[in-house]
């Protein structure tokens, strides 16, 4: 799909009035979306053309366009232009990040929740991983124990070994959703790993979702899966109930 460029903006944007630009202008973008004019990754037309087209001044266009930004529906890159979001991760994150703080989510929750894609997660894994996304675990694995005593680097390779599960589950909705929770769990995770034991139990229980994988056995990838994020719960809640926290 060529992208929109200055000679040829997309015509199924309608002109729209005065009232309500910023929803207009979100259902503009949502429209080209669903024509395929647009998709992840493409460039927006200039925003000169895409004023002129909707009939609305620049300023106007701008603050519609900030929405978008907020949302994570759109990334301006400087120098370059305005492109719609890469991955569902981008959407999802902000608009997750105020719910979890409207509704005072508790971190428990967050596990659960995590539990439940990913546990799922790991059960398709476990019927679609190929020989590749077998050896890129495994990698992330040897990379955390070659890592055990930096936190931050451990945490990295932790957080792509997750991503390499979901990749192999072949499933991109349930992976941005869970992506997402992964990133808002990142610093209560990172707390855990300054203790060792929790470091090899972490690693331990890795290998145990890989070996289900490996062996084709859903059910077991996905307690194993679950059982694995029970342990890194109940590590974090030692974490809050130390000295540092009494």
């Amino acid at each position: 799909m060529s992208n929109p460029q200055d000679g040829d903006s997309p015509s199924v944007i309608s002109s729209i009035d005065r009232t309500g630009i910023t929803e207009h202008v979100v259902q503009q973008i949502k429209e080209l979306l669903i024509s395929g004019e647009l998709e992840a990754g493409s460039r927006l037309p200039p925003e000169r053309v895409l004023a002129d087209r909707l009939k609305i001044s620049r300023p106007s266009l701008r603050t519609a366009l900030k929405a978008l930004s907020v949302m994570g529906i759109i990334r301006a890159r400087p120098g370059s232009g305005t492109y719609i979001a890469e991955s569902i991760p981008e959407v999802f994150t902000e608009p997750m990040q105020f719910l979890t703080l409207i509704n005072r989510t508790r971190t428990q929750e967050l596990f659960e929740a995590r539990g439940i894609i990913e546990g799922g997660l790991a059960e398709l894994a476990a019927a679609r991983a190929s020989e590749a996304d077998l050896a890129s675990l495994r990698g992330e694995i040897a990379a955390m124990e070659a890592n055990r005593n930096d936190p931050v680097i451990l945490i990295e390779h932790d957080m792509r070994f997750h991503r390499a599960l979901a990749r192999a589950a072949s499933n991109q909705l349930m992976s941005g959703v869970m992506e997402t929770l992964t990133q808002l769990l990142y610093h209560k995770r990172l707390q855990t790993v300054f203790n060792q034991h929790n470091v090899e139990v972490a690693i331990q229980g890795h290998q145990r979702i890989v070996e289900a994988i490996a062996a084709g056995d859903g059910p077991s990838a996905k307690q194993m899966l679950i059982a694995h994020l029970t342990e890194t719960l109940r590590g974090w809640e030692e974490t809050q109930s130390g000295p540092d926290h009494a």
